[in-house]
């Protein structure tokens, strides 16, 4: 017995050498193409590679008794059918059946990428086929068509060209020796907490299938941005890509890292860099003119039947307004510029920047509406920036008009001095959420069924609120709503359309999300900024205890 351990452990020593000896031949043969991670779990060696000019990886999870026995063979791919990836599995495991006891990871892959050539995985032109991609042969030999002119509001509305991806750059920084992993910063959407950034190193990017619960991972189609050193390289928005430089005018990543050198070498900062300030501040894609440019826009569509609907700006004020027009239009006063600077500011008069809301607290109802939005975000990645983050939600009660900090204080005065009549109207009743409907296609919500005392409720608020006169800018008739998504402005310029298609949800018309109570009222702020927990600035909230 004494004698059979040191056998046993040459062999396992042996073992080790002839693997690291592969995967050494692996690594030169790949260059830039291969990864390898020694001791994870179970396995001695996970060997990870991409053939050349192919959508596809390839691992290899090496037991410590490899060759001796297969090595576990993992296939990702977005552009082929799980049939095909689960094919071209099955033949390599079977030829690694046939090589046990030999080094067999390099015939492996040159196997797999004569069957992946075969299936139509190779450079060229892709064409979508029944939700896949594969290569379009014929695609130049296509007859042209006449192209008739468009309109400008068809131009406006037509879908831009495709850039590269987030799964692409995050293939980059993986793959490129050139880049240093720790300089490069994520910005992503947490489904509770909205936009958040972490360093890229501090995920993991295998397939999230694989990782712990305790393993920091992101859904390429959450991720909303790239940074290198504080400055925004690639930004799916704002259609940014100086990483490939796929996008129309922009450049690639070693443009900007020899662009940053520079300033580090005339001892200047990355703040200096001509393109921080235009590409990395956030506020310049979200102009207060453009009306569909904030994430709290959906408070605003909060309803119904538009007929007859009128503004709750005071009369006076509006004639002010068309005397101003009028007079312009009669002596010529104001350039066109002017005009439309008046115009804006008059729009904007008219718009909420606060809302009185009852914030949505069930865990089951936010698990419910994420996984939904989950959903929308597999169909369209662009989706994640239109979803409400879970932290974010909340029933709207009605949007009011504070312009100053006076009238702020004002509208807190007021809710103090009718919080015990508030407290007494209180629904017994929970609100319950059943159902996915859309305000023109555009605003997807659930809606909120509710009990007369409800209705009671907020008739009290709103009617306090007028009394004390704070201005109430609720532009339709009231419907209880909770918003789960909606397409703003920026996206729907480069989806080519702002509408969202029924089919996304019509399997979630009659689905239950659960009860929330009516046990507190928070008045917010219409604005980017959030609080630590991922809920709007709350400057006043009242919580009833019973």
């Amino acid at each position: 017995m004494a004698s059979s351990i040191p056998n046993k452990m040459t062999q396992t020593e042996k073992s080790n050498a002839d693997q690291q000896t592969e995967v050494s031949s692996i690594k030169a043969a790949f260059p830039n193409r291969c990864r390898v991670i020694s001791d994870v779990g179970e396995f001695s060696q996970v060997v990870t590679v991409q053939p050349e000019n192919m959508d596809v990886t390839i691992k290899f999870q090496l037991p410590a008794a490899y060759p001796s026995v297969i090595p576990e063979i993992t296939i990702r791919s977005q552009s082929l059918t799980e049939e095909s990836i689960a094919d071209v599995r099955q033949i390599l495991r079977s030829k690694a059946r046939e090589m046990l006891g030999q080094q067999m990871i390099r015939p492996l892959i040159v196997d797999a990428e004569s069957h992946l050539r075969a299936l139509g995985l190779k450079p060229g032109k892709t064409i979508l086929a029944n939700g896949h991609t594969f290569v379009d042969k014929h695609q130049n030999k296509r007859r042209k068509q006449k192209i008739k002119p468009k309109c400008e509001d068809e131009l406006q509305n037509q879908k831009l060209p495709s850039m590269k991806t987030a799964d692409d750059v995050v293939k980059r920084i993986i793959w490129d020796d050139a880049l240093e992993k720790d300089d490069f910063i994520v910005g992503y959407f947490d489904r509770f907490r909205g936009l958040l950034e972490k360093c890229f190193s501090a995920f993991s990017w295998e397939d999230l299938a694989s990782v712990d619960y305790d393993v920091l991972a992101v859904p390429k189609h959450r991720i909303q941005y790239f940074k290198y050193k504080k400055v925004k390289v690639w930004d799916k928005t704002r259609r940014i890509d100086n990483v490939f430089g796929s996008a129309e005018g922009t450049k690639t990543i070693d443009v900007v890292i020899k662009e940053l050198q520079e300033l580090e070498r005339l001892g200047q900062t990355v703040e200096d860099s001509p393109f921080y300030n235009s590409e990395n501040n956030d506020k310049s894609h979200l102009d207060s003119s453009d009306e569909d440019s904030s994430d709290d826009s959906d408070i605003e569509v909060t309803i119904g039947n538009i007929v007859g609907v009128t503004s709750t700006k005071s009369e006076k004020e509006q004639d002010s307004h068309q005397e101003c027009r009028a007079a312009a239009s009669v002596y010529g006063r104001y350039d066109k510029e002017e005009q439309r600077r008046k115009e804006i500011e008059f729009r904007n008069s008219l718009r909420p920047n606060h809302f009185l809301c009852v914030r949505i607290t069930n865990v089951e109802i936010i698990d419910k509406i994420g996984k939904i939005q989950d959903e929308l975000m597999d169909t369209e990645s662009l989706f994640a920036e239109c979803c409400i983050p879970g932290a974010s939600l909340h029933l709207t009660l009605s949007t009011l008009g504070l312009d100053t900090t006076d009238q702020v204080l004002q509208c807190i005065e007021v809710l103090k001095k009718i919080e015990p009549d508030l407290k007494l109207a209180l629904p017994t009743h929970n609100l319950k959420l059943h159902g996915v409907s859309n305000f023109h296609n555009q605003v997807m919500f659930s809606e909120v069924h509710h009990k007369i005392d409800f209705q009671n409720f907020h008739s009290l608020l709103k009617h306090a609120l007028q009394e004390a006169d704070i201005q109430i800018r609720d532009g339709y008739d009231y419907v209880p709503h909770v918003t789960i998504m909606k397409i703003s402005r920026p996206i729907a310029r480069i989806l080519g359309t702002k509408h969202i298609k029924p089919e996304l949800y019509s399997n979630h018309t009659q689905t239950y999300f659960g009860e929330q109570k009516v046990d507190s009222i928070y008045l917010c702020s219409m604005g980017k900024e959030r609080r630590e927990d991922g809920f709007y600035l709350t400057p006043f909230e009242m919580h009833f205890t019973t």
